[in-house]
């Protein structure tokens, strides 16, 4: 009999692999375009889904000299079918599951040749603490958990548990300008010292701007702080921007940015597509 930790990897990677498909037949089905604000950002924004929609989202990523200090491998990184799936459940909260579907790496450092993996997925709940009110900005609260999906051998990933727990706000000015941002706290698994852990003040801040009733721009700055002076690989500070655009057409949501990586972990540079669809699920 298989120990119960080798089943619960297999089922995660499973999900993961299924998550994307079932996304992707969802855009295909549903017509109606609604509100939803998130990608192509890091930064979580404090607005709850609507009662009753699901938000679907689709992606792909293109990172030039990605690298994985676990490893050590560092090289060209395709992220393909980055998803998510966002539940509006009431006035005041979402659950959300998001991950990646595969990771390809075109090792440029410490090796050659060509790795894939499956990509680690989250599961997260949103809660709305305060709502926006004249000069008073709307205010969340996100727990996550990253669940380890990724196989330590082939060296894309930590292979462990984390945990994220941070504030959302934000704040709408002149009527179109939404400022928002997140801080909180990180509890990573260390992937080298056992019974360990690595704390990290987690960030991102973020601005959506209109330019058009049908297009938007995005820019962020997102990542997390380490007080450690020498902490264990992979739990360095991490850090990028992204700068894009949201344009509403054939119903659907597309967006696009660029992003730089701003610690000399993070990658070079980079480019994310995609799209996202909200629907109606109950009344």
């Amino acid at each position: 009999m298989k120990p119960a930790a080798t089943w619960y990897v297999r089922i995660g990677r499973v999900a993961a692999g299924f998550m994307p498909a079932c996304f992707g037949f969802t855009i295909l089905l549903v017509p109606q375009l609604l509100l939803g604000q998130q990608r192509p950002l890091l930064t979580e924004d404090p607005r709850i889904t609507a009662p009753g929609t699901v938000t679907s989202e689709l992606g792909f990523g293109y990172l030039d000299r990605a690298r994985f200090p676990v490893s050590g491998l560092g090289g060209n990184e395709l992220q393909f079918l980055v998803n998510g799936l966002h539940f509006g459940l009431g006035d005041r909260s979402e659950f959300q599951i998001a991950g990646v579907a595969h990771n390809f790496l075109w090792v440029h450092e410490n090796g050659t040749g060509r790795r894939n993996d499956w990509g680690d997925f989250s599961l997260s709940t949103k809660i709305k603490l305060v709502d926006e009110k004249g000069a008073r900005p709307i205010i969340s609260f996100r727990p996550t958990v990253i669940l380890p999906n990724t196989n330590n051998e082939k060296g894309l990933g930590t292979d462990g548990t984390h945990f994220f727990g941070s504030l959302l706000f934000g704040k709408t000015f002149s009527r179109r300008l939404f400022l928002f941002g997140n801080v909180g706290l990180g509890i990573l698994d260390d992937a080298v010292r056992a019974a360990a852990q690595q704390d990290v003040l987690a960030y991102g801040i973020a601005a959506l701007f209109p330019i058009h009733e049908r297009f938007r721009l995005a820019a962020e700055v997102n990542g997390w702080d380490n007080a450690q002076s020498n902490p264990s690989p992979g739990g360095e500070d991490r850090s990028q921007a992204r700068l894009g655009v949201q344009v509403a057409a054939a119903g659907v949501r597309w967006d696009i940015a660029a992003t730089a990586g701003l610690t000399r972990w993070d990658h070079r540079a980079g480019v994310v597509f995609g799209m996202t669809k909200e629907f109606r699920l109950w009344k």
